[in-house]
């Protein structure tokens, strides 16, 4: 069997199964399951490491997996700015919690509604979230791609919700991307640094976007991620929001929203949003 294996160094995420538990068990301490009436279909993630969103992307999961079954996780990545999607091809992931199937069976009906490549090794986008998918999700499936950041990403979400009922499996759709990388590491400080400079992102620039995905707009989102440097990829959760709509998401809930600043200060950081679409 063709297993993928691990890529990230445990500076991402831990190198045990047992601190992955211990660590996850930390994030979600606490936190309470959403009202019964709320059914996930879809939602956002980040995928910095854990140390800095960790905690945000394993609410997310929690949260689902309380209310949710799904046979098969789709986890859209990103740093694709054009052309096709990724698919993943392989017929496992190599986690610290054990290996995760992937949806083989996917592959084929996939490839003829869309032009797919295979997807390279070594993304963050996927990886630094595949620990959530094994802990909350222990019975289910994966099913990866990277979306690009165009308009191919809303095609790409809806093809996988019709190819998921054609084959009968109830799936859950995530979008894993963070949103305003800012300050001279990322080469982008148009507010200059200091505390007006993460307001500014807080207030402006990641709002913005982020409002697109609560009002459910994909193709805003994309198209404001460009403008604005908003998202590094706004792909994968245009992807997951298309697909999450196709399955009968009306309302969006923000489930928190920070940047790296606010757990680490410094003239560059991040921001990172949680985002539940259900129907």
């Amino acid at each position: 069997m063709a297993v993928r294996p691990r890529m990230l160094s445990s500076g991402w995420y831990p190198g045990s199964g047992g601190a992955c538990r211990a660590e996850i068990e930390k994030f979600i301490a606490g936190v309470q399951p959403l009202e019964p009436e709320i059914q996930p279909l879809g939602g956002l993630v980040p995928h910095a490491g854990w140390y800095f969103s960790g905690r945000l992307a394993a609410k997310v999961f929690f949260f689902c997996s309380r209310a949710v079954k799904p046979e098969v996780v789709v986890l859209f990545g990103g740093h694709l700015p054009g052309g096709p999607p990724l698919l993943v091809t392989d017929e496992a992931w190599e986690t610290p919690l054990g290996e995760i199937p992937l949806a083989t069976e996917f592959y084929a009906p996939l490839r003829q509604r869309l032009a797919l490549k295979p997807e390279y090794p070594g993304d963050n986008t996927i990886e630094v979230n595949l620990p959530f998918v094994k802990y909350f999700f222990p019975q289910a499936r994966l099913l990866a791609l990277r979306a690009p950041q165009t308009p191919e990403a809303v095609r790409l979400g809806e093809a996988v919700v019709e190819v998921a009922r054609e084959l009968k499996q109830s799936v859950l759709l995530i979008g894993s991307a963070d949103l305003t990388h800012y300050g001279l590491n990322y080469g982008f400080a148009p507010q200059g640094y200091g505390p007006q400079a993460v307001q500014w992102v807080k207030e402006v620039n990641d709002r913005r976007f982020v409002e697109a995905l609560l009002q459910m707009d994909p193709l805003s989102a994309i198209a404001l991620a460009d403008r604005d440097l908003s998202s590094c990829s706004a792909g994968a959760p245009a992807a997951a929001l298309a697909g999450a709509k196709k399955l009968g998401a009306t309302r969006a809930l923000l489930v928190d929203y920070y940047t790296s600043y606010d757990v680490l200060p410094g003239d560059s950081f991040v921001g990172y949003a949680g985002v539940i679409w259900t129907a």
